[in-house]
């Protein structure tokens, strides 16, 4: 009876609301976009934004004549953490979408310009065949009315659906559960604070927050709480420019930053239509041989930018305009202050803007990149990040060589500390002006010009420019250090990673680093933006003269994707970083040479009476990290392969490729022996094992023996070595280059280098013992006893003739028992390996 009661009483009270209802949406009128709007903020750009007062809601509205039509998405990292592979001004991603109607939902798409077709041939007509677009995001529409969309935006800006915020994760990652992880993203915590709208682009700054309830690994000391993550990413809407820019196709022989195409009906063997990365600079008088720019490139300097610094960055960006002089302009690149009372941000891409900051765990000394139009590569605009770790002592380092670290990042996540040339100019700064070099240049004029070459570097990447590794070949080993002939200019380019140039023991010190663009770079810039001619086939016959220079030794070209800084990567060994002049294994030998001298110095002049010996562990690792630096220089020339890429008829370098001269091989066979090999490598720095104690901070070394550790770091620098002499691909080379001029057979470089290790029983100590233990286990490895080597047959081959040359060592009469019991250990390895 009580359950009849109560529904009849629920369905009429159903009935009577249903009613109510149903009456209140009648009288309800629909509303109309003005009512939509009212009371919301505007922000009116490109696209228009409406953000609710009181609910922080956001509506987009966007025009129907704007469907369909391709603009720029970029995403870049406003402020983040480095341990999530964020850091202030880091550009992330660029591609080209659409807003697309499908019923009463927008879609945004992207796909790829990649793929080209001539308009003229019938196949144009299946140019998206296995072409896969990606639906970014499908959203309903709120109202359409008068020509104009509103839908929400909240859910696609609180999501990844524009761009994968978290990291992306290796499912092959043997340290994945080492690295600190984001945790998941959290849309209630995830705010948009900032909308920029301009006619020609809309920017939008969103708060992302990770959460992660139970974290496995803390972090760094720049993460307040690891469980809650906040990583500020800012989307960008760009327009297409609408103007008459012509690309510049790219070249193999010069080094610009391209858009790369593919003509699908092209019947050439390279049909390619790659364009270079550069501003639109046009000349105010095209018939002038020197104009100024109808819109120079203007470049602004942050206002955290410390005031001290400011003329020093000014003047590097300006020294760009002697290379467009000579490509016909005239000032072409424009300096100003960023006024304190500002009305706009640094990260607003209509600015172009040196910024600085000051991290806790600097992931570069500087990082210059560019925004470009997918479809033409004209570059819209560009940022400098300049972090101030650059122009201080501060070691960026928690792990020291010193304490037995293989390498200094080898507890670090590639995405967690960038490789950059900062960073190599700040160790080789700390180098030049604590360490005594015999300049007597003042600290202050060492760091002027470390900063001017890091700043012409990063403007240099501004402007289109990659790297050029092979620049550094330009003066033999004794004219780089003669200002009279370098003038400023040591290497061949400012795009180089090219060390400190400090003076070997008994020379006048030189140029320590590059404060002008070098000849290389005048040269690529006349190439990139010369203004072009009129006629299409004389534009041609221009652009080729340019080109047919580049077999001329000051112009030398090689970039990442040639250098060999990892071991058993790439062949030319004039393409590295750290190397400096044409002859790079003598100018590494003085420089060992002049670093073994400082260790003997280096107790006297960076300690300092009632302080600890922080500055004294700091200096020590700096010297033994350049001295290992080049030790992998040295190693790269055994197995080297020239390489040069002259077109067809142009021969005066040479084939393409032309293995290293036997001299110049041997000649670094005999470096490595002396100084990387021989028992008394680094015997000057044995003096200061017993000083070499980190400044305690609290806890920080808990859990970790802070004793020096000088077995582990010279064995360190020796497997360094030798993974490049041993690795697969260069003993493959070793014999392969054989068939085509190689003179230094497989068999003499393994004699070499068994001689080199194995030394006379009588000299050998307990690193000799150590790096003969390291060696014997990787002959065995490469001979395949006891598991499957990676090695061709005739490294199996060589590795197990010297294995046995190795046994057959008698141990001399009188040894002592150390060594002794290292050729019984010895014997061992080897015979245990033969019987398995």
């Amino acid at each position: 009876m009580k359950i009849t009661n109560i529904a009849l009483a629920l369905s009429l009270a159903l009935t009577v609301n249903g009613h109510a209802i149903a009456a209140k949406k009648e009288e309800k009128k629909p509303e109309t976009l003005a009512e939509m709007i009212k009371d919301k903020t505007e922000f009116i750009g490109i696209f228009t934004l409406y953000q609710d007062a009181k609910t922080g809601k956001n509506l987009m509205v966007i025009n129907e004549s704007q469907l369909n039509t391709p603009f720029v998405y970029f995403a870049h990292t406003v402020d983040g953490v480095t341990d999530a592979g964020h850091f202030r001004g880091s550009y992330r991603e660029t591609k080209l979408i659409e807003f697309r109607k499908h019923f009463d939902r927008l879609d945004i798409v992207s796909k790829t310009p990649r793929y080209k077709f001539d308009e003229n041939s019938a196949l144009a007509r299946s140019a998206d065949a296995n072409i896969s677009e990606a639906v970014l995001a499908s959203i309903k529409i709120d109202k359409e009315e008068d020509g104009k969309i509103a839908f929400d935006v909240d859910k696609l800006f609180l999501s990844e659906a524009l761009h994968k915020v978290s990291p992306w994760v290796n499912p092959d990652d043997k340290n994945a559960k080492k690295r600190f992880k984001l945790g998941k993203l959290d849309d209630k915590k995830s705010r948009i604070v900032n909308q920029r709208p301009y006619a020609n682009n809309l920017d939008v700054i969103v708060d992302y927050v990770f959460s992660n309830a139970n974290p496995s690994v803390r972090g760094s000391a720049a993460i307040s709480d690891p469980r809650n993550v906040s990583i500020k990413v800012q989307h960008s809407f760009v327009a297409l420019p609408e103007n008459d820019y012509q690309p510049r196709q790219d070249d193999a022989r010069i080094g610009y930053f391209t858009n790369q195409f593919d003509n699908m009906t092209s019947a050439d063997w390279a049909p390619y239509e790659d364009v270079i990365k550069r501003w639109d600079l046009q000349k105010k008088d095209p018939s002038a041989a020197l104009s100024e720019p109808v819109k120079p490139i203007t470049w602004w300097i942050e206002n955290t930018t410390p005031v001290e610094w400011r003329d020093t960055i000014r003047d590097a960006v300006l020294a760009w305009n002697t290379s467009f002089e000579k490509a016909g302009f005239k000032n072409a690149i424009e300096v100003k202050i960023q006024p304190d009372d500002a009305d706009w941000d640094a990260g607003d891409i209509n600015y172009n803007v040196l910024r600085w900051t000051a991290s806790p765990r600097p992931p570069f000394g500087g990082y210059g990149p560019a925004l470009a139009n997918p479809l033409t590569g004209e570059i819209l605009g560009s940022d400098i990040m300049l972090e101030y770790v650059f122009m201080k002592n501060r070691w960026m380092y928690d792990t020291l060589y010193t304490q037995g670290a293989a390498t200094l990042t080898e507890h670090m996540n590639d995405s967690e500390l960038h490789c950059s040339l900062g960073h190599s100019i700040q160790e080789n700064m700390l180098l030049a002006k604590g360490l005594g070099t015999g300049a007597n240049i003042e600290d202050k004029e060492i760091l002027r010009q470390g900063l001017t070459q890091l700043v012409l570097h990063e403007v240099g990447h501004t402007l289109g420019l990659n790297h050029n590794m092979k620049s550094s070949i330009l003066w033999n080993e004794k004219d780089v250090h003669d200002k009279r002939k370098t003038q400023g200019i040591v290497t061949g380019s400012v795009m180089d990673y090219a060390p400190a140039n400090i003076a070997p023991i008994g020379m006048q010190q030189g140029d320590i680093f590059q404060t002008k663009p070098g000849p290389y770079d005048d040269w690529a810039i006349e190439y990139g933006y010369s203004q072009a001619l009129a006629d299409a086939d004389a534009e041609q016959q221009r652009l080729e003269k340019i080109l047919a220079r580049s077999s001329e030794h000051a112009l030398a070209f090689g970039n990442d994707a040639d250098d060999m800084r990892a071991p058993g990567r790439h062949i030319d060994p004039r393409i590295m970083i750290g190397d400096m002049s044409s002859n790079p294994a003598a100018y590494a030998a003085d420089r060992m040479a002049l670093i073994n001298k400082l260790f003997t110095e280096l107790k006297d002049k960076a300690t300092v009476e009632g302080e600890s010996y922080q500055q004294l562990v700091t200096s020590a690792n700096i010297l033994f990290g350049s001295y290992r630096t080049q030790a992998g220089v040295v190693s790269r020339q055994i197995g080297g392969v020239y390489v040069e890429r002259n077109v067809v008829g142009d021969d005066k370098n040479g084939a393409p490729f032309t293995p290293v001269p036997l001299e110049r091989q041997q000649q670094a066979m005999q470096i490595l022996a002396k100084n990387v090999f021989a028992p008394d490598v680094l015997v000057s720095m044995q003096p200061l094992y017993n000083y070499l104690q980190q400044q305690r901070r609290g806890f920080n070394h808990y859990g970790k023996n802070e004793d020096p550790k000088p077995h582990n770091m010279i064995l360190g620098m020796q497997k360094l070595v030798l993974a490049q002499l041993l690795h697969p691909a260069v003993m493959l080379r070793i014999s392969d280059s054989a068939m085509y001029g190689n003179e230094y057979s497989l068999s003499q470089f393994m004699d070499d280098l068994t001689a080199s290790i194995f030394v006379d029983s009588k000299k050998a100590n307990s690193l000799s013992h150590n790096l003969q233990i390291e060696y014997v286990n990787q002959l065995i490895a490469i001979a395949g006893l006891g598991k499957a080597s990676k090695h061709d047959n005739l490294a199996k081959a060589a590795a197990l003739y010297q294995l046995n040359k190795i046994a057959d060592i008698s141990t001399p009469w009188g040894a002592d028992t150390a060594a002794k019991a290292h050729k019984q250990y010895i014997d061992r390895l080897i015979s245990k390996a033969l019987e398995a």
